[in-house]
């Protein structure tokens, strides 16, 4: 269920219509219901609605839970609860299940239907740029094993990878995702290593001496370049960074040489997060034109990114604005480092160089994995880290919820359009459930009432009009069920209309409104529909001779009804004809 459709399904609830033709490749019908101008407002609705999932400290979502059972603060605001309903994985599985066949199904199938929207898009994002080899061997065995197994009704994916670009565009083919996830590979840029071997200056090291002017980053590198340099043996591992060395000094050249490095580095450490920050962007543009829930997951062994901030908020505020939850999973897994390392050229580190490694070897994996972490909170997603179970964590965050609560509420009407408000769902009762859910929205815009198109305004009319040659005929009948409806038959001479050439075929379109309307002037039944003409010579002739028809059928209580059709061709001429009715009991 969505909300921002019940009112306008509503509307025109006792009444029920077709529009009906003999479709072929030059002649196109389609059909939909039609809701007049001034009554679009009452079928609109300012209602934020939520995405909850409820899960227990294992991260099982957690079902059986009642509309009482949530609270909504609104920058700290109580609201109210306006909607509320509950989707189930297997309700949603019933759901997605075909059609069995039937006498009736080919009659059912005579008019067009549209295919539902799926229960879920997910862009499986992978950062190539940083994943190494073995982690991404990891991740394609799980990630193969998400999209065999358990993506879940409803749900579609496509395969990005921040190099590579769009691998596999949305699909719900599994066959086809797992053969795009094993054409993947890394096209890491960086290695851990750095630039050169002695001294080391890791993409981290780096980060803390050029970006953060980390003092012991700093002097644990310049100690091993100068314990890989022979030019002075006895400033090997004893003289700590000095604030004004001597210039010329071989102390000086190590400073500087450090820092030259280090500085390089970084410039090759931003190039590569910009790189991965321009992919990202562009798969949630992919995103955002997908329908259902929409949640990118990204694969990513993280990267530096404390030196971008804006670029971090412009990810997060994007995802929001385009209701996008961003689920991240550490592709390091759970991540072990032997303590201390061997120099290629020193030897044995200098003791401040294997203190400041190992020290630092957890706020290093933090720091890379902050923006995963940042992307996942800022979203209402979830980060999956620090784990060996890569195909637990893809389930979790890749498979559509056992069981995920819709609320909606309005929120302020006082409160401009536009606006960020930060939201916080709780549980009213007191335990280790936690959820998970979007932190914020941007408040909507008041709709404008759109301009009636003349066709509209020629619907609310009940003159005649007769720029088209057109004939209405209305009769009383019954559907297959049984029920009492008003068939109606309009015909159309093609004569009179002109027609546009494009190669060998005769274009028009004619637009119908059909309307069924009580003793009162009010609509109980209304549709708008379309033919779409793309005529040969041969047919042209033969329908210019014999004119097109089109039928309307309107189901309603019995009393008397006046019925209004008015038809419209591509140049914009109308016509407009009335017929009375009577429904008996």
């Amino acid at each position: 269920m969505r909300w921002a459709g019940i009112l306008a399904a509503g509307i025109f609830a006792a009444g029920a219509c077709l529009i009906s033709a003999q479709p072929s490749d030059e002649v196109r019908v389609s059909a939909h219901a039609y809701i007049p101008p001034q009554l679009k407002l009452t079928a609109q609705t300012t209602l934020v609605q939520l995405e909850v999932v409820v899960r227990d400290p294992r991260g099982h979502a957690v079902g059986g839970l009642k509309q009482g059972d949530f609270e909504i603060l609104d920058e700290g605001t109580p609201r109210a609860i306006s909607a509320f309903s509950v989707e189930t994985r297997e309700a949603m599985q019933a759901a997605a299940a075909p059609l069995a066949a039937g006498p009736d199904r080919a009659a059912t199938l005579a008019a067009p239907h549209p295919a539902p929207a799926p229960r879920r898009s997910t862009l499986l994002f992978f950062d190539d740029l940083h994943v190494t080899p073995a982690e991404f061997q990891r991740t394609q065995i799980a990630a193969k094993r998400l999209v065999k197994d358990g993506m879940g009704p409803g749900a579609r994916a496509a395969i990005y990878a921040a190099h590579e670009g769009l691998i596999l565009d949305f699909t719900s083919d599994a066959d086809a995702l797992a053969a795009a996830i094993q054409k993947l590979h890394s096209h890491q840029r960086i290695s851990e290593n750095g630039l050169q071997p002695c001294p080391r200056i890791t993409p981290y090291t780096a980060y803390l001496i050029d970006h953060l002017y980390d003092y012991s980053a700093l002097n644990a590198a310049v100690q091993e370049a100068e314990s890989c340099s022979n030019s002075d043996p006895t400033l090997k591992s004893n003289v700590r960074v000095q604030r004004n060395p001597t210039p010329g000094s071989p102390h000086f050249v190590a400073v500087n040489a450090v820092q030259a490095q280090a500085s390089q580095t970084m410039q090759q450490v931003r190039t590569d997060s910009l790189a991965s920050f321009d992919a990202i962007d562009k798969a949630l543009a992919l995103l955002e034109r997908a329908p259902g829930a929409r949640v990118l997951l990204m694969v990513s062994s993280g990267f530096l990114a404390g030196m971008l901030d804006t670029d971090r908020a412009e990810v997060i505020d994007r995802a929001i604005h385009s209701g996008i939850v961003i689920n991240a999973l550490d592709a390091k897994a759970l991540w072990t480092e032997s303590p201390g390392r061997v120099s290629e050229t020193a030897g044995a580190l200098p003791l401040e160089t294997f203190i400041f490694e190992t020290s630092t070897i957890g706020s290093r994996n933090a720091e890379m994995n902050s923006v995963m972490q940042e992307f996942a909170s800022g979203t209402g997603g979830l980060f999956f880290h620090d784990n060996n179970d890569l195909a637990s964590g893809f389930s979790l965050l890749g498979a559509v919820p056992e069981t995920t609560y819709l609320i909606a509420f309005s929120p302020d009407a006082e409160v401009a359009a536009g606006q960020y408000r930060k939201l916080k769902v709780r549980l009213t009762s007191k335990n280790d459930d936690y959820i998970q859910t979007r932190p914020g929205y941007v408040t909507p815009a008041t709709a404008a009432a759109p301009a009636p198109r003349p066709i509209d305004q020629e619907a609310a009319a009940s003159d005649v009009l007769t720029a088209i040659p057109v004939q209405l005929t209305a009769r009383l009948g019954k559907s297959q069920n049984g029920d009492q409806v008003v068939s109606t038959l309009i015909h159309v001479d093609l004569r009179q209309l002109k027609f546009s050439a494009s190669g060998e075929r005769h274009i028009q379109k004619l637009m119908f409104i059909g309307e069924l309307l009580d003793a009162g002037g009010k609509i109980v039944a209304a549709k708008e529909g379309a033919m779409d003409l793309a005529l040969k010579d041969d047919t042209l002739a033969r329908l210019t001779a014999s004119g097109v028809n089109a039928g309307l059928t309107f189901a309603a209580p019995a009393g008397p009804y006046r019925v209004r059709v008015v038809v419209q061709d591509a140049e914009g001429k109308m016509a407009a004809q009335n017929q009375t009715v009577e429904m008996p009991n």
